[in-house]
């Protein structure tokens, strides 16, 4: 998960402070959104495909912005996020550095990372290792936006799109970040898809990660907004799978309007939930007409598959 922001980096006056904290990854929401609150973009969660429980969040900030004071403030403001979790954040550090180019200076330490039985996610800067040669590649850029795959929500939606390809199927990809659920899709077969965002940083990203993977216009549309403009823009027979992968609040809110972009016997992928989250969201959307078909689990992240409960 990655921002940037329109700041020049490469001016030579330039002093930059890293702080880095390890995290759980089930903090990752949490601390992306209170990092994008405080007007803070630059910033990375690196994650070891070795170690699904946590992640390290880098994050970069002027020197001559960010008093100790404000170093302290934020520092309380990620140890609040972890309370509600029971988890206690350990020591972070901070580190000075001079004329660091952000975007590139963590690039070290991304790996190719293997999901489910077919895919990998490869940064576009790196080789396709020989022992992943046979799977399908996924060539992304991290630095363009966040969505990286490694986030348990992200890699359910995967393990679901590889375990069930949906080959010859029109996709809605709800909330694409980086785009790299629709890169999945198309990489398993899918006819096309359609993927909306409401943050102008993701448009961006999907287009250049489509770029990255050779898919032209008309494979991978991307639209900036949401289920709106997917109405607006789908194919007649509607939609043969939506994958919504964003947090609850938000996926309750558009409960209702599922129904209108759905096909036939079309299918439903809700993830970024909470397990505690899942009882309540089945309840709303057995109101809604849907019947819950699957239910995975990833730490304590959930992925639900639902379809129209048709007579």
């Amino acid at each position: 998960m990655l921002v940037e922001k329109n700041i020049d980096l490469h001016n030579s006056q330039v002093s930059w402070l890293r702080l880095e904290q390890e995290i759980a990854v089930e903090l990752e929401d949490s601390f992306y959104w209170l990092l994008k609150k405080l007007d803070i973009h630059r910033f990375s969660f690196e994650h070891d495909p070795n170690n699904n429980s946590t992640k390290t969040l880098f994050v970069w900030l002027p020197l001559n912005e960010w008093l100790v004071r404000d170093q302290e403030i934020l520092v309380k403001s990620l140890i609040s996020l972890a309370k509600p979790f029971d988890l206690t954040l350990p020591a972070c550090k901070w580190i000075e550095i001079k004329d660091e180019d952000w975007s590139l200076s963590w690039k070290k330490n991304w790996k190719p990372d293997p999901v489910g039985k077919s895919i990998l996610i490869l940064p576009a800067w790196l080789d396709v290792p020989e022992e992943f040669l046979e799977r399908k590649i996924i060539h992304l850029d991290p630095g363009s936006a966040f969505g990286t795959g490694s986030h348990p929500s992200t890699r359910l939606c995967i393990e679901a799109l590889d375990k069930k390809p949906p080959v010859g199927q029109t996709i809605a990809d709800l909330g694409c970040g980086s785009g790299i659920l629709s890169l999945v899709a198309l990489k398993l077969g899918a006819q096309s898809t359609f993927s909306v965002d409401t943050d102008s940083l993701a448009i961006s990203a999907t287009k250049i990660n489509s770029d990255l993977n050779n898919f032209p216009q008309n494979l991978l549309n991307v639209s900036l907004g949401s289920i709106e403009e997917l109405e607006m823009n789908m194919p007649k027979k509607k939609f043969d799978l939506i994958l919504c992968n964003i947090l609850a609040p938000v996926i309750k809110s558009l409960g209702p309007s599922f129904e209108k972009i759905i096909g036939y016997k079309g299918k439903l992928i809700l993830s970024g939930l909470l397990v505690e989250q899942i009882k309540e969201l089945q309840e709303l959307f057995s109101s809604l007409g849907w019947k819950t078909l699957d239910i995975k689990t990833k730490d304590q992240w959930a992925l639900m598959v639902l379809t129209l409960d048709l007579p």
